[in-house]
């Protein structure tokens, strides 16, 4: 939505077991119906749109039919098993 301007980054959590930890997770689902594109604000300086609209239908099975192709962390696989 940003027309690539700001990236989604990978993270892990690596619990110590002493102090509380606290997540918020916050989900926003368009209706399957809904397009899906830059936001204009991102294109407002004559910037060509980097990603095609799409129906948000068509994103979401795109996104759950993909295997993951997260980076490999050796620090974080090692203290989760």
């Amino acid at each position: 939505m940003s027309n690539g301007r700001y990236m989604s980054i990978e993270h892990c959590v690596i619990a110590n077991g002493s102090d509380n930890r606290i997540s918020v997770p916050i989900f926003i689902n368009p209706r399957p119906s809904d397009k899906i594109s830059s936001f204009p604000e991102a294109l407002s300086s004559g910037e060509k749109a980097v990603y095609n609209e799409v129906l948000y239908w068509d994103y979401a099975k795109h996104f759950f039919r993909k295997a993951l192709d997260g980076k490999k962390n050796s620090r974080c696989r090692k203290n989760m098993v």
